[in-house]
């Protein structure tokens, strides 16, 4: 057998990274740039403007263009992040804003568009508040096709050992 090894050529990989521009959103993007830099894979950076309380009424009747463009503008800038962190790691980003669901529409997105992987930030919300509220993180791994990753946000007490 020697002398016939065969490769196969597995198509690029492509990762959605979810972000609201939180701190722990930031966190997951740089663990994510850690673990993928050197993949080759395309880095898909999502932010969803949340309009779920407002699905009966149109955003129009509801926010002004100002308001819509401060959430436009939110988006891009936690989008930018990633794709700042991506050229550093010399990862391929493209930014995405969708309204919606955030949930349902980060979940759509990458069945849409092939994603082989989801990360996620999570508050690590618990008890009462988890169960009243849910989060973004646990319903995208309840409905999500593929794999799903879900970064905690660092202890402060971490942090601080990290910067030191």
């Amino acid at each position: 057998m020697e002398g016939n090894i065969d490769v196969i050529s597995r198509p690029r990989r492509q990762i959605l990274i979810a972000t609201d521009g939180s701190e722990t959103a930031n966190e997951a993007a740089d663990f994510a740039m850690e673990m993928i830099g050197c993949s080759g894979a395309k880095v898909y950076a999502v932010y969803v403007i949340d309009t779920t309380p407002y699905r009966s009424v149109s955003l129009d009747k509801i926010w002004s263009k100002e308001t819509l463009d401060e959430f436009e503008r939110a988006g891009h800038e936690a989008t930018s992040y990633i794709e700042k962190i991506a050229k550093d790691a010399g990862v391929e980003a493209e930014s995405r804003i969708l309204r919606g669901h955030p949930a349902e529409k980060i979940v759509t997105f990458a069945e849409d568009n092939n994603i082989d992987m989801i990360i996620v930030g999570s508050l690590g919300k618990g008890g009462y508040e988890k169960v009243v509220l849910g989060s973004v993180s646990e319903k995208v791994v309840r409905h999500a096709k593929v794999p799903v990753l879900v970064v905690r946000e660092r202890h402060k007490s971490d942090k601080k050992l990290i910067q030191a």
